[in-house]
């Protein structure tokens, strides 16, 4: 049976109920399917015709072509049963009689459906303006990650040369500053050690010497000078990377798909316009950006070095996993350990990481 102000006909034909016999209305040369959908169509006809005044004739209408339908359907499904019990003693299944039925009751009826009713049924994801968008959120955020990759690869090799250089450079002005105290500290005090003249001149010659010998390795090889040049590039990659990021702020919020719920989608699109066009200059000047470090950095960086760095840099990370797992096993010892034995909770005078942010009560709200 419909349900009053329902807009499909549900025919249901397992219960017999048993009319007068209507086989006779088929003509010898149709099947048993064409009988169903002559009759299915010209009641479907009438039906329609009589159920557009008002709902009141709309329930009265399925109703009656429900309880019509189904004293149809039984009385074609017990003569085409009972006529072909003399050929293969098979039945026609009421399901099929059923199926065939509904097919033609579907029947899309006027009704006084809300505003609201008829926005819930859109599907929001499948406007053409809310695909062109995520298309175009999709290809952004890609571009984004690309670029971010990219440049923070970059950046780490600098990092671990950069490390390299200041090390040496340390050592050599370390020892410089060192011998170069001790040179001074013999010259004055060699009365009072009583160290001859000619000990103290040799020391002193072999330190200047050395010192010398240093500072022009350094210089011949421009160490400072490498390490000024990789300190710039690897504050430039930080201001790109802080560039991006930012830009991944400015989409975050977009990816909420919920925000299209609801909404006129032409009027998103139109704010969504505002935000592509900035992201689409300030991609350009990006870009630029990268390429002239990518330049400088090529400049620096040769072949041997970055193949030298990346295997350190393999190396460096495989340690470090190393030790953070072993931290988190034994995090995950003292949690297990917290959890069968639960102490009082006392407010401590630091507060830890695992302290709740928020004081408030989520109840209370």
């Amino acid at each position: 049976m419909a349900t009053p102000g329902s807009n499909n006909l549900n025919l249901d034909i397992s219960d017999n109920i048993p009319i007068t016999d209507i086989s006779n209305n088929s003509n010898n040369n149709e099947t048993e399917g064409d009988v169903i959908n002559n009759t299915a169509n010209n009641l479907v006809n009438n039906i329609v015709n009589e159920a557009t005044n008002n709902n009141m004739a709309n329930n009265m209408a399925n109703n009656m072509a429900n309880n019509m339908a189904n004293n149809m359907a039984n009385n074609i499904t017990n003569n085409i049963t009972n006529n072909n019990d003399d050929d293969d003693d098979e039945e026609l299944d009421p399901k099929l009689a059923t199926k065939y039925l509904n097919k033609f009751f579907d029947v899309n009826q006027d009704d006084d459906s809300t505003e609201d009713e008829k926005k819930s049924l859109i599907d929001w994801y499948n406007q053409t303006e809310y695909i062109i968008f995520s298309n175009e959120l999709k290809a952004l955020r890609k571009n984004n990650n690309f670029v971010l990759k990219e440049c923070k690869d970059n950046k780490r090799l600098l990092d671990l040369k950069y490390d390299d250089l200041n090390n040496m450079v340390n050592n050599i002005q370390t020892s410089v500053i060192f011998f170069s105290t001790l040179s001074g500290f013999l010259q004055a005090t060699r009365i009072q050690f009583s160290m001859p003249d000619s000990i103290i001149s040799i020391i002193s010659i072999t330190i200047s010497t050395y010192i010398s010998l240093l500072l022009s390795i350094s210089k011949y090889y421009k160490l400072d000078e490498l390490k000024e040049s990789i300190q710039n590039l690897r504050a430039k990659y930080s201001l790109l990377h802080n560039k991006i990021e930012y830009r991944a702020d400015i989409l975050g919020p977009w990816s909420a798909k919920n925000l299209w719920e609801h909404q006129d989608p032409k009027k998103k699109l139109a704010e969504w316009a505002e935000v592509r066009n900035y992201m689409e200059t300030d991609y350009k000047e990006i870009i630029e950006t990268k390429q002239s470090l990518v330049t400088d950095f090529e400049i620096i960086m040769d072949t041997k070095s970055r193949n030298k760095y990346h295997i350190k840099n393999r190396e460096l990370n495989y340690n470090n996993r190393s030790l953070i797992y072993q931290w988190d096993q034994k995090e995950a010892a003292l949690e297990e350990r917290i959890g069968k034995n639960q102490p009082i909770k006392k407010r401590p005078s630091i507060k830890l990481q695992h302290e709740e942010l928020d004081n408030w009560d989520e109840n209370t709200v």
